[in-house]
């Protein structure tokens, strides 16, 4: 598995503690070319308030924020629910309509793998952003009772 290492030059943070939880999002940007590439050239244009660490599509992951460092995704829960910045990696499954959206599903789980393997990061901390805030987030994955997340879940 190739990962591409591009790094923005905003929104991310120094990491006060340990990875303990990896959140699978997803773009939600369904236009033609949002892709990986391009949603990185996006985050590296300016101040966006937000970022990831990986955007996954379906012929590349791009690494945009490295891992040492809090990447800027599930901030809107404000540690509620026992998932930060700061202890979380932040994975963003591209679903723009000219991608292969089970290949970029497929690429994440593969991802997902790596790094639980690469961190010591138990199945039971892979969520979704929606369990860091209640955001129905990835929305791809949410369709009849979140039955895709079930199927992403058992293939880790």
């Amino acid at each position: 598995m190739e990962i591409i290492k591009k790094h923005i030059a905003y929104n991310h943070s120094r990491r006060y503690g340990r990875v303990r939880y990896i959140v699978i999002h997803d773009t939600g940007n369904t236009r033609k070319g949002a892709g990986a590439l391009n949603h990185f050239l996006y985050f590296n244009g300016g101040n966006r308030r937000s970022s990831a660490h990986y955007f996954v599509d379906d012929k590349m992951i791009i690494e945009t924020v490295p891992i040492n460092r809090a990447a800027w995704h599930v901030g809107d829960g404000r540690g509620k629910y026992g998932i930060r910045n700061d202890n979380s990696i932040g994975i963003e499954i591209c679903v723009n309509q000219d991608s292969d959206y089970r290949v970029a599903f497929e690429k994440t789980v593969d991802l997902t793998k790596y790094l639980m393997k690469k961190l010591g990061i138990p199945k039971e901390r892979v969520v979704r952003h929606y369990d860091a805030s209640r955001k129905i987030c990835p929305r791809s994955v949410s369709a009849d009772g979140w039955a895709l997340w079930e199927e992403f879940k058992k293939l880790l």
